[in-house]
């Protein structure tokens, strides 16, 4: 009998250290039979072996307690007497099952595990995930802390929903996985670089003999620098990890079916923006062909759902026009809510598109520059502020040139994602 298994993935603990366990629902014959809560990571990896503890027995005189998992084993605590109680069933990943999970988000490295793990059983073993748009849509009046039994009904029902896990997703989780890594030992070197800074300094202005050095504090802090041992360990680290990045990225299909081709833009700058977004498909909207009677009413709906699916990964980004015509921006008093780590990359991009004037998107950057200069050729003064000026018709041009660049993304990602080729019109930049 075929298991329906949905997975609510989560962090184990707040920032209050409230326990927050993964919660897991199997669904035999129509109904759910099971709910698993998965307290922390061994527990997860118990569960994508098919050893994690589901009932509880006394050990027996004299058993060998060896053979059991040494965690496994629940003993008295200390300074109290009772028995010594082992596993007796377990439970877990197991052959012909369908786990469904949603897509992006905290159980990357989950879905990972229970993907490789299921391609090793004799009997096909699927890992689906769904978009969280989808799920919230078809949640209905359930409660979200019920997604686990909900995923479980719609990958029994309705699997078409979901996308399936295999090399390719696990090529880029292993990315994104390898991209933090780099990205958290750069910015230990750089919080031990300032550390030093503020040492070197620090015994410079305290030194009781008053003997300062002859020549700049700057020498003085490349001296310390070039002697510390922790700081020459943490720069080999984060050279390490960068070459193991840019192995995984130059590996991706959409790096180079799409990143490869736009110039200034190398394999560390894709996968900061890879990395946030994630998978593309996050964001995909399918079009509703309720009533749509002709072949013309279904294509304007299919170009309907491709736009608000663009809007989504704009909105995302950060690179999105406001209900009231304003730009996304943090203002006071007003919610952003787009992924800081997204529009750091692009606001990097930009940089670069403005580093090189004769590339593609150089050309377009200068092009929006002129337009916003022809349409604005005054400063002018509002509300107190000055409006127009160089440097914020510059912002305005590398703002609008990476609006029109996220627009390009989407449609390639998604192309590379369905495996149609890219087309270009000639002569069109977007």
């Amino acid at each position: 009998m075929a298991r329906f298994i949905g997975i609510r993935h989560r962090v184990k603990k707040t920032a209050q250290q409230e326990a927050r366990p993964t919660m897991v629902a199997i669904m035999e014959s129509g109904r759910v039979v099971s709910i698993l809560e998965l307290e922390d990571d061994e527990a997860e990896l118990d569960f994508v072996e098919g050893r994690f503890p589901v009932k509880w027995r006394n050990a027996k005189e004299d058993e060998d307690l060896n053979k059991f998992l040494a965690r496994h084993v629940r003993r008295p605590k200390k300074g109290k007497e009772g028995p010594v109680k082992v596993p007796a069933a377990y439970d877990g990943l197991a052959p012909g099952d369908m786990v469904a999970m949603v897509l992006g988000g905290s159980g990357d490295r989950l879905a990972f595990a229970l993907s490789r793990k299921g391609e090793s059983l004799e009997k096909p073993t699927k890992i689906l995930r769904i978009p969280a748009f989808i799920l919230k849509e078809r949640r209905g009046e359930a409660s979200k802390d019920d997604d686990h039994k909900t995923l479980a009904c719609l990958v029994s029902e309705e699997p078409e929903l979901f996308y399936g896990v295999g090399p390719r997703d696990r090529d880029f989780i292993r990315m994104r996985e390898t991209h933090r890594a780099r990205r958290d030992t750069q910015k230990d070197r750089i919080r031990c670089e300032q550390r030093l800074r503020q040492h070197v300094i620090g015994r410079i202005f305290l030194s009781e003999d008053g003997h300062y050095p002859e020549g700049k504090i700057e020498d003085a802090y490349d001296r310390e620098k070039a002697n510390d041992v922790i700081l020459t360990n943490l720069l080999a680290e984060e050279a390490r990890r960068e070459a193991g990045l840019k192995k995984f990225v130059r590996a991706l299909d959409v790096w180079s079916g799409v990143f490869v081709q736009i110039e200034g833009v190398g394999e560390v700058l894709a996968a900061g923006l890879m990395s946030p977004i994630g998978d593309i498909r996050r964001f995909e909207v399918s079009p509703d062909f309720t009533d749509a009677n002709t072949p013309e009413e279904r294509q304007r709906r299919v170009n309907k759902a491709a736009g608000r699916s663009k809007a989504k990964l704009k909105a995302f980004c950060g690179v999105h026009v406001l209900p009231d015509g304003r730009f996304a921006r943090k203002r006071m008093r007003e919610v952003a809510n787009w992924n800081p780590a997204a529009r750091q990359a692009l606001y990097l991009l930009g940089q670069q598109f403005v580093y090189r004037p004769e590339s593609e998107w150089g050309k377009r950057y200068r092009e929006y520059k002129r337009i916003f200069r022809e349409k604005h050729p005054e400063v002018v003064v509002v509300d107190g502020k000055k409006r127009y000026t160089d440097g914020h018709i510059h912002k305005m041009a590398i703002w609008r040139t990476l609006t029109k660049f996220v627009e390009r993304l989407w449609k390639d990602w998604t192309r590379v994602e369905t495996g149609l080729p890219i087309v270009r019109k000639e002569g069109a930049a977007a």
